[in-house]
């Protein structure tokens, strides 16, 4: 698989005139990055590693990684670079808000795209900054005690009373999560609508509620949902295939389903090779999750600024193979094309995700935070 990725990114090579970015000059930059002989990068994936070794075989340049949460990247760096330590090259992650609402204006980190990829992005994903992959949080249920589908259809489902405990989802006040549940309220037309549909008459708002989307997250955390540490517990908290009761349903990261999903086993033959069977609810109404950014910064003052741009265009090209996995949208075009018809699944602009807006997420997130600790029992 790695090979084909290769091969594919050598041939997008032929279309780099098409780009809307200057021409760069690679074989000056990989000279320079040569010189300077390693690459230090915050990573939000541990999937990071599988490409060490042979960034080092094709460039002799060593990677020096560090597997670090979007936010806690987002302290490090920002309580670094305050003190005048300049120890990183490129931030890899998920907090695209804090990126493009503090570091960015302030000058801290700079985007860079390579020509070469360039024309195969939409201008939202040169723009604040590269876009590596979408990722996105969506809801799944187990379908090896839901063979007929879904339990649910609606995001309005959630607030019901035979779903109170029972929906898991990562904590609200964490900051992908928090930015899922901000931007389901950021649609209250959208979900007004859904309601309706729903329930069959239009929504009545309760005593101090705004619009529909506060009113669905105010429902939805009186009905008591259950907080758990990490997105890889909830997936194998609802995919578990031994469960005899009722199955939660709940949030976690679409791309958790290489682990936990379904995978290659089959709902009628009872087969799941890897005990688990979760299974996102792509017909959800309105939508079954949010996507956000996976983006590629470089810092300002980067210490091997060269090498930093060098594995930023890898990243995008022959080396985003182990990102190649369901529930992980390549930016690109050409890379998207492929997953859509090798896993599939419907392509990125018209599945039934809403996108997180960073602006928004960045202004509002104090706001969410007050309203969600007041509401919270």
């Amino acid at each position: 698989m790695r090979t084909y990725w290769a091969v594919l990114a050598a041939v997008a090579m032929l279309f780099c005139s098409l780009a809307v970015v200057a021409e760069q000059d690679w074989a000056a930059i990989e000279a320079a990055a040569t010189e300077e002989g390693q690459v230090v990068i915050y990573s939000v994936s541990s999937r990071m590693g599988n490409i060490v070794d042979e960034f080092m075989e094709k460039y002799g340049i060593e990677i020096v990684w560090f597997d670090m949460e979007s936010s806690d990247q987002v302290e490090k760096f920002g309580r670094e670079y305050d003190a005048g330590v300049y120890e990183v090259d490129v931030l890899y992650g998920n907090h695209a808000s804090e990126f493009v609402g503090e570091f960015l204006p302030a000058g801290k980190v700079e985007a860079f795209v390579p020509d070469t990829t360039a024309p195969f992005l939409a201008q939202n994903e040169m723009e604040p900054f590269l876009v590596q992959r979408w990722s996105s949080r969506a809801l799944i249920y187990n379908a090896a005690l839901n063979p007929d589908g879904a339990p649910i259809d609606s995001l309005w489902d959630l607030t019901r009373e035979e779903w109170t405990g029972m929906v898991l989802t990562p904590d609200p006040l964490s900051s992908v999560q928090g930015s899922v549940y901000q931007t389901i309220m950021n649609h209250p037309d959208e979900m007004a609508a859904a309601y309706e549909r729903e329930f069959g008459e239009p929504i009545v708002l309760s005593p101090g509620m705004n619009d529909a989307g506060e009113e669905w997250f105010y429902r939805f955390v009186l009905n008591e949902p259950v907080t758990m540490s990490s997105t890889s517990k909830v997936a194998k908290g609802v995919g578990d295939v031994e469960q005899t009761d009722t199955a939660p349903i709940g949030f976690t990261t679409f791309s958790k389903l290489r682990k936990y999903g379904l995978g290659c086993g089959d709902v009628e033959a009872g087969y799941y090779p890897t005990g688990y069977a979760s299974v996102a609810m792509l017909d959800l109404d309105p939508v079954f999750g949010v996507a956000y950014p996976t983006i590629l910064a470089l810092s300002s003052q980067a210490p091997h600024p060269n090498a930093g741009k060098l594995l930023i265009r890898y990243l995008v090209e022959e080396g985003y193979w182990p990102w190649n996995e369901i529930g992980d949208y390549a930016s690109r075009a050409d890379f998207e094309a492929l997953q859509v018809g090798f896993f599939g699944i419907p392509p990125f602009d018209e599945v039934k995700l809403w996108i997180a807006d960073s602006a928004h997420i960045y202004n509002t997130v104090f706001d969410y935070i007050e309203f969600y600790l007041s509401i919270v029992p």
